[in-house]
């Protein structure tokens, strides 16, 4: 009982704290304020209007105060956010480790929409990152800082490469140096083995989706693919849930 709720709790804050990032990171000539608000009317909103899940569901998926329509990614993101925590504890427990594990988490969710709403990802959000990829280095790896540093640089030129291919493939002369400044701290965090993992779960899941969309959607190649930093993202999520299990099964095979 307590375990479901401190799932509960967790997973709520969690479902805040991303959707109010993701509200106030402004996208190019969006309106941002330092507290939570309506995108429609800018009416800033109270602890009844930002109850994960229960909110949406209640006002309809509407305002309260304007009654336009709220995007669907507040309630989508409530969803992930809860599940995460759910999904980390029953296949980890609580635990000092797993609580940096999921504050990482928490943050990549939000990256995952920052970047689908094409929205700055923002040199704060990032700062927070290397900070919990810092102490969870420093706390569990201290010995290890030659393969924590190729662990950065493996992901560094893995987001360099895929936006040089972007250039030559689409015309697209757009170099995204804050991917690289993500990838530095995915690498960080996650670790050589996850972060291969990672990369892998990033390059299959874009091969899929990039297929998927230009075969049944008819996308041209420049718009078929996702962002690498959204991919990545995800595929970090992934790995940190599963992650270890791919690494056993890939040596139960070799060995």
């Amino acid at each position: 009982m307590l375990d479901v709720l401190g799932i509960v709790v967790l997973g709520f804050v969690f479902s805040i704290l991303s959707n109010a990032t993701i509200d106030q990171t402004p996208r190019k000539r969006a309106f941002s304020s330092p507290t939570p608000y309506c995108p429609s009317c800018a009416t800033k909103l109270s602890w009844k209007d930002m109850l994960p899940i229960w909110s949406y569901v209640y006002s309809r998926g509407k305002c309260a105060y304007c009654k336009a329509p709220l995007p669907v990614r507040k309630l989508i993101v409530d969803i992930m956010e809860i599940a995460w925590v759910a999904f980390y504890v029953w296949k980890f427990g609580w635990s000092y480790e797993g609580s940096m594990a999921m504050l990482y988490g928490m943050a990549l969710i939000g990256i995952i929409f920052l970047t689908e709403e094409k929205r700055e990802l923002s040199d704060s959000l990032l700062m927070i990152m290397g900070m919990l990829a810092v102490i969870q280095f420093l706390a569990y790896n201290p010995d290890h800082f030659p393969e924590a540093a190729l662990s950065m640089l493996m992901g560094v030129v893995a987001l360099a490469i895929y936006n040089l291919i972007k250039i030559f493939a689409t015309n697209d002369s757009t170099f995204e140096l804050t991917e690289l400044k993500l990838g530095a701290l995915l690498g960080l965090f996650l670790g050589m083995d996850l972060g291969v993992v990672a990369l892998f779960f990033a390059l299959f899941g874009g091969a899929v989706i990039g297929s998927v969309n230009m075969k049944y959607f008819y996308k041209l190649p420049s718009e078929a693919m996702p962002q690498f930093s959204e991919l990545m993202a995800a595929a970090a999520l992934l790995a940190l849930l599963w992650g270890q299990d791919v690494i056993n099964i890939y040596q139960s095979f070799v060995n």
